[in-house]
């Protein structure tokens, strides 16, 4: 009876201690979470957006790609307005022999911009060529490309005595009296390449030149074979025809252009007319 009682009290004593035990914290229990601080406002910790900024210093050039001979226009931006009596802009040119400006431009008190046009020269390849635009040591630049010209051949023929697309025979017979004028082709041309056709027989020469004469080595053979034509006012012709190509300095050739031309014999080479 003795062990039963003291078993029991046993038993209420180590009950007791472990109720304490658990209200004080341990045992591993977690106490209850306390509540989180508020995040700070804003945008959840990004990088705000900064507030727009008026434009600052800039040069622009407009087309930026031009063709040789071309005159792009070139535009300065200051990043405020300019003070009374104007802004004076230094221009410059990294290649003036390609892309040339005006010294200076000025930018007129009270505004923030100034317009200048660029003259550009042919080139045989495209040219980079960087324009600066400065003031009180500030600096701004843009690049432009000047291109090549396409290579097209055209031309003329002119006689004083037969007017357009007309030749006389001269006495010398390696000669005509008209002129092949080839100023009118395009491109950055070195080298002019002539031939002419009458019938069967084809002739030919190169010139530096734009304006040149036909060069008939083979005196009257070559119009040996040509056909001939009546003009409305009963004179007679033979039918010769000129084309042209033109060279640039890389060995590139343009299409080939052609005209029909009337050669007058002048009753030389056994002609009657």
């Amino acid at each position: 009876m003795r062990q039963t009682i003291f078993r029991l009290l046993t038993a209420l004593a180590i009950a007791s201690s472990t109720l304490v035990f658990a209200q004080c914290g341990g045992g591993g229990e977690t106490n209850p979470a306390a509540p989180s601080s508020p995040s700070p406002s804003g945008s959840g910790g990004g990088t705000p957006t900064p507030a727009p900024t008026s434009p600052g210093n800039s040069l622009s050039l407009n087309p930026s790609s031009i063709q040789g001979q071309g005159q792009p226009q070139g535009l300065v931006t200051l990043a405020s307005a300019a003070p009374g009596g104007g802004t004076l802009v230094s221009l410059t040119s990294s290649n003036p022999g390609v892309a040339k400006v005006p010294a200076t431009v000025t930018v007129a008190a009270g505004s923030r911009t100034a317009a200048f046009l660029v003259d550009t020269a042919s080139v045989p390849v495209a040219t980079s060529v960087t324009i600066t635009a400065s003031y009180s040591g500030i600096s701004m630049s843009s690049n432009l490309t000047v291109t090549s010209t396409p290579l097209a051949a055209s031309f003329s023929v002119n006689s004083p005595e037969y007017g357009a697309d007309g030749c006389g025979l001269q006495e010398s017979l390696s000669q005509l009296d008209c002129i092949l004028d080839g100023s009118s082709s395009s491109g950055n041309i070195v080298a002019w390449i002539w031939t002419y056709t009458a019938g069967t027989a084809t002739l030919g020469h190169t010139s530096n030149d734009a304006g040149t004469r036909p060069q008939i080595s083979t005196k009257c053979a070559f119009f040996n074979t040509a056909s001939g034509g009546d003009d409305p006012d009963g004179s007679k012709y033979l039918k010769m025809e000129v084309s042209l190509q033109v060279e640039d300095r890389s060995g590139a050739r343009s299409g080939i252009a052609r005209r029909q031309v009337r050669v007058y014999p002048n009753k030389r080479c056994g002609f009657s007319y």
